[in-house]
């Protein structure tokens, strides 16, 4: 593959100016000058959970894998949506001094009652980055195994699923063509399941 030209970019933030302050999310209109000088306005949420160390933090999605080659999905209420996704076990690292790899694990056996034996890290970056600054991280889990009923928040309707890993994608397709919502993580981490 041939390398683009990299386009220099000289964009120059001048000052955030914050429109809500809630108490999990800010609302934030960003002052910028674009790479010709005008000044512009860019819309935007923030995370607020996780403290000072936010920009650091990530959200952290697992892609648990059973000895049967099984993988834990979950079935779950998103109030934004008014409806049921299917989606990978997923939360914030909002405990003080937790790792990635702790967090994920945490959420794990929170929302599903799995543990794994293994962690490793797939991919990450950011995700919706028009919108917000958060960044996200997908972990591999081996061995999981269920040790536990899950400990669910009020807040949260979580059903666990578990999908055979050669039978995911027959899976995602029927779930889109009977109007469920399938998150997209879920068939990103198609390509390191196959590996």
């Amino acid at each position: 593959m041939k390398k683009q030209k990299e386009k220099k970019q000289k964009f120059k933030i001048l000052h955030d100016e914050i429109v809500f302050n809630g108490r999990f999310i800010r609302t934030i209109r960003r002052h910028f000058l674009d790479r010709d000088g005008h000044k512009i306005v860019w819309e935007m949420v923030e995370r607020k959970t996780g403290g000072r160390n936010q920009k650091k933090k990530r959200i952290v999605a697992i892609a648990a894998i059973t000895p049967k080659r099984e993988i834990v999905l979950e079935k779950c209420f998103r109030v934004p949506l008014k409806d049921y996704t299917i989606e990978l076990p997923a939360g914030l690292m909002d405990k003080p001094g937790e790792s990635e790899k702790t967090a994920i694990r945490r959420e794990l056996l929170e929302e599903t009652g799995y543990a794994v034996s293994k962690v490793e890290l797939l991919t990450a970056g950011p995700f919706n980055s028009g919108l917000t600054s958060d960044k996200l991280a997908i972990y591999l889990g081996t061995n999981a195994r269920k040790i536990a009923e899950p400990k669910l928040e009020c807040s949260e309707d979580i059903e666990t699923i578990l999908v055979p890993v050669r039978k995911l994608l027959s899976f995602i397709k029927k779930a889109q063509r009977h109007g469920i919502d399938v998150d997209l993580k879920l068939p990103a981490v198609l390509p390191f399941l196959s590996e």
